[in-house]
């Protein structure tokens, strides 16, 4: 090892990883690919941008890897994050890194738990060394040990995440939706059935994202939230967060509860990015006001039954679909 070098990344309002057993994270980085997949440069303040883009530029794969540390701490004076101490024990790089109160002394710090984070250049003189474990001390004093590598994968697994696909079960279908207003123009069903995947959505071989639905079982007035995660190792894109269908099973199949005129049905066609690991959320209350919001009506009145959310943002044929049961 002959060199090493830091940058403050950024200080989040939260982070994923966190949870009280553990004082910090770890991200891995040995080549471009992965760099892309891991740094927004677009989420960091404006003032900090170009120093990374010129860190990053600099970085060699073949004699460097990138460290992404990150930390915590118990208010708002906690921005930065050191790190040092570096070396190469039994194939795995060692070292610390602490968060940082870079308050002056008559500074108030806000009532706010923050994530100090840098983006650490470690360089070697042979082949670099991707396996590490940090000693990683918080704002609150707690010290302890995280390790990672560059093999580690940087979204979840679809078969972690929170939240359910769909009830048990068939469901009865209602009888089919009708509108006593002439105007009125049911949403249509962009994807063709056959192609409304449950749950995972797969392209050419991989699935790229998961959707998934906080509960099964609500009732009308209930707010139902539905989750959708990048489970890709690389940056994924989607169209917009509207282009979905919210649909009630019924004996001409699933029909979406929403309409409106035709010029209400389109939707611009933009490519938004997601990290690995992030995605959209949905909260919608099970009321007509909450399900058409400020683009569509409701009609007839919600019923009880088997309701669909099925997003047709993603990127290749079809959509991808959870479903719940309403009383």
């Amino acid at each position: 090892m002959t060199d090493t070098e830091i940058q403050q990344y950024r200080v989040e309002g939260s982070a994923e990883w966190y949870d009280e057993s553990t004082t910090g994270q770890i991200v891995v980085i040995d080549s471009e690919k992965r760099q892309e997949a891991v740094v927004r440069l677009h989420e960091v303040p404006e003032a900090r941008r170009e120093a990374l883009r010129e860190f990053l530029d600099g970085v060699d794969y073949e004699e460097s890897v990138v460290l992404l540390v990150a930390s915590v701490g118990p208010n708002t004076c906690y921005t930065e994050l050191d790190a040092g101490g570096f070396a190469v024990e039994d194939d795995t790089l060692v070292g610390e890194a602490s968060a940082v109160d870079t308050s002056g002394d008559d500074e108030a710090c806000g009532e706010a738990v923050t994530f100090p984070s840098a983006l650490v250049r470690v360089t070697f003189e042979g082949t670099p060394v991707t396996d590490t474990s940090l000693d990683i001390t918080d704002g609150w004093g707690e010290t302890a040990t995280v390790t990672a590598g560059a093999d580690d994968p940087l979204s979840p697994d679809p078969a972690d995440l929170p939240g359910y696909v769909r009830p048990e079960g068939d469901a009865d279908p209602i009888a089919p939706l009708s509108c006593e207003d002439d105007s009125f123009e049911r949403h249509p069903q962009w994807p063709d059935e056959a192609d409304v995947q449950y749950g995972n959505f797969e392209t050419d071989g991989e699935t790229t994202f998961a959707l998934r639905v906080a509960e099964t079982s609500y009732e009308r007035g209930d707010t139902v939230e539905m989750t959708l995660t990048n489970v890709t190792d690389r940056e994924a894109s989607t169209g917009n967060r509207r282009k979905y269908n919210l649909q009630v099973y019924t004996e001409d199949g699933w029909q979406d509860v929403r309409g409106g005129s035709e010029s209400s049905f389109g939707y611009t066609d933009l490519a938004i990015g997601h990290a690995p690991g992030e995605g959209f959320e949905w909260s919608v209350e099970l009321t007509e006001d909450g399900v058409g919001g400020d683009r569509f009506e409701v009609c007839p009145d919600l019923s009880a039954g088997r309701y669909r959310f099925a997003y047709f943002g993603v990127i290749g044929d079809g959509a991808v679909a959870v479903a719940f049961d309403v009383a």
